[in-house]
């Protein structure tokens, strides 16, 4: 069975990174440039996992995984944060997975899309 991502952020080097990590783990890839986009691509095709910019315009990553866990039937799907700075890192601390992302791929997300995705 084959694993769908979710990839929501406005920064195409962030979305190229993950686009190319997860190409070569042969994961379907869904992109979005906003929140709001987001919700529309998740409506016609659940996500395994949604991997959120913490920061966009409009409706945040962090607003977007609320609004995912407050709904009955996509409550399951994990959501990663996606953050450009250690402030970032700090509103979400805790709370959610986050991790730094800022055009390369941080090892420590790579383990958690592995886990979720892969193994």
């Amino acid at each position: 069975m084959h694993k769908t991502a979710l990839i929501a952020t406005p920064q195409p080097e962030v979305s190229r990174a993950l686009t190319e990590w997860l190409a070569i783990n042969d994961i379907d890839i869904q992109i979005a440039s906003s929140g709001s986009d987001a919700i529309e691509h998740i409506a016609l095709d659940r996500p395994d996992v949604v991997l959120a910019q913490l920061a966009m315009e409009g409706m945040s990553g962090l607003r977007l995984a609320h609004y995912l866990k407050a709904q009955e039937q996509l409550a399951d799907v994990p959501v990663i944060l996606l953050c450009r700075d250690e402030r970032e890192m700090d509103l979400v601390k805790g709370k959610w997975p986050a991790f730094l992302c800022a055009g390369s791929l941080h090892p420590a997300l790579i383990s958690e899309l592995k886990r979720e995705l892969v193994n």
